[in-house]
């Protein structure tokens, strides 16, 4: 265990506070809706799972093991969006839901990252990359508590989330790194956190909101998404 393992929990809180401040501004234009930001999320995680997460894993852990990986984390994900609408609808049915799926994909991600972290296998922008996911999940997480019937404690209990979600990744990533994983196993791993976030951004953010918005205010959301992550992957 290294000070990079709570580095990188304190990075992923700050990214996912940072993306509730961007929510809570966006939140204050009359002309923004809900489902607007939602579809911008969408974007983001799409972009950076298509720009950069896959092609940096493809690369590192080779195509076979980073695919049986994100079948499972799919596969795991709509088991785990089954079980939640099995539920008695309550007031922060939805946040929750996000904040369950982001808890379990860390579990991958801490467990692959910390493995890595010592022989410095993974490249600074493909940990930037898994970073930066952070800040359009901790938007949505805001949106659904700012959508929900009460609004009176909803910061406190966005920090509790987030505390929840950069503990795991804590977690993981100190019993990862005490793990000699194989690369194939890694990538497995790595897969799994991929299939989680890629659930979440096409169910959850995109095909579950786009019909609420014009067409071509959709189709704009998810493109300016996804320019955000290509200019960012030009520079970074």
């Amino acid at each position: 265990m290294s000070a990079a393992n709570y580095l990188l929990s304190l990075y992923i809180f700050l990214g996912t506070s940072f993306g509730a401040l961007v929510a809570l501004i966006l939140y204050k234009f009359p002309r923004i809706k809900v489902q607007h930001l939602y579809l911008l999320c969408g974007g983001v995680l799409v972009g950076l799972i298509v720009l950069e997460l896959v092609p940096h894993s493809i690369t590192e852990f080779g195509w076979i093991s980073i695919t049986l990986g994100t079948s499972l984390g799919i596969l795991l994900c709509i088991c785990l969006h089954n079980l939640f609408d099995q539920l008695p609808s309550f007031r922060y049915r939805s946040a929750l839901f996000l904040v369950t799926a982001i808890a379990i994909h860390n579990i991958p991600t801490g467990l692959a990252v910390g493995s890595t972290l010592d022989n410095q296998l993974l490249s600074s922008s493909f940990v930037t990359a898994i970073l930066l996911h952070q800040v359009p999940e901790g938007l949505a997480i805001m949106v659904s508590l700012l959508n929900s019937e009460s609004k009176q404690f909803n910061f406190a209990i966005f920090l509790s989330f987030c505390f929840i979600i950069s503990g795991f990744f804590l977690l993981f990533s100190v019993i990862g790194s005490f793990l000699d994983l194989t690369l194939k196993l890694n990538g497995i791993i790595l897969g799994i956190a991929i299939g989680f976030l890629s659930f979440t951004a096409v169910w959850e953010f995109i095909l579950a909101t786009y019909k609420k918005v014009h067409f071509f205010a959709s189709f704009f959301l998810l493109l300016l998404g996804i320019s955000i992550i290509y200019l960012f992957s030009l520079y970074i």
